[in-house]
């Protein structure tokens, strides 16, 4: 691990929460997946987020995880710092996935709480813990009540966060309040990261030391720029970061009356990033009309114009 990663300030920032690019057969579509990472890292990103919840990553055998990140390390080839989604219902596939992530170089390991069966905030503790004990690589707690079902106290993070190993939370709740308590209990070297991007700002002015976020991969730019100017010694005036995030969330409010991952891909695939825009069933498949809407928002709109591809092919616009 570089000193940079040793200090900490490797793993500020913003981050995207990768989307797994696919074949229309349902493959993975790995050209496409390191055009993705070329043209992010491009705009500015700093580092991903694997085979997370935007990746489709419970949607994915265990051995294509292992290859999507090893393709997204290769990619990258060390320019930016790599985050291995591990998280599983089993603690051993956990285990198994980071014991990969270690081996492949990733720079640190994540995890959503294990979910569907009822388990104490101890068993998942245990499970925190005994993905730690198989890798010396750092841990991210992936919070995400609103996916898991699974709302976990102050005081647990309060408790995780003394051990070594364990840095951070990406935070995926719009309850800033939570958010700024967990800073409060934890302190300030304990990172916390921003998971709804439509509250970034907020999160940022909350205590939130960077983001991960699935609307970077259509708008990498915007953030990296609102980050830029929220951690500039010399701030610009407030309301010009206003003005960031109402540009943002103008084409977050169009997305959420869709489905959030088809959505971005369709994006992506119109920004001449990805071959097509497929999404994993049971996903939702869009409509012919509801393609044209999206395709019509996506002419008009000069936020994610700006964030095309650099060379023309396919059917960018």
């Amino acid at each position: 691990m570089n000193n940079a990663m040793e200090s900490g300030n490797g793993f500020r920032g913003i981050f995207s929460a990768l989307l797994t690019p696919m074949r229309e057969g349902g493959d993975i579509d790995f050209e496409s997946l390191a055009r993705l990472v070329e043209h992010q890292i491009k705009q500015g990103i700093s580092g991903f987020y694997v085979g997370g919840s935007t990746g489709e990553g419970f949607l994915l055998t265990a051995e294509e995880r292992m290859e999507l990140l090893e393709a997204v390390v290769r990619a990258a080839a060390g320019r930016v710092t790599i985050i291995a989604h591990v998280g599983c219902i089993s603690t051993g596939e956990s285990v198994r996935l980071a014991e990969h992530a270690e081996a492949q170089g990733a720079d640190a390991v994540s995890a959503v709480v294990p979910f569907y069966y009822k388990v104490s905030a101890k068993e998942i503790r245990e499970h925190y813990e005994s993905i730690m004990a198989a890798t010396s690589l750092p841990m991210i707690v992936y919070h995400y009540p609103g996916a898991t079902g699974v709302s976990l106290s102050t005081d647990f993070y309060e408790q995780l966060s003394r051990h070594p190993q364990c840095i951070g939370v990406k935070f995926t709740s719009l309850n800033l309040f939570e958010m700024q308590q967990i800073r409060a209990k934890c302190g300030e070297k304990f990172l916390i990261y921003n998971g709804h991007d439509e509250v970034y700002l907020g999160g940022a002015y909350a205590g939130a030391d960077g983001a991960i976020g699935s609307t970077f991969n259509m708008m990498p730019g915007l953030f990296a720029r609102m980050y830029d100017a929220v951690a500039s010694e010399e701030r610009p005036a407030k309301r010009s970061l206003q003005a960031l995030q109402a540009e943002a969330n103008e084409v977050i409010a169009h997305m959420i009356g869709y489905d959030v991952i088809p959505y971005e891909k369709h994006i992506l695939y119109l920004q001449g990033v990805i071959a097509t825009p497929a999404v994993r069933r049971p996903l939702k498949q869009f409509t012919a009309e509801e393609r044209a809407s999206i395709e019509a928002y996506y002419v008009q709109s000069g936020t994610l114009r700006r964030y095309r591809h650099e060379k023309k092919w396919g059917n960018e616009g």
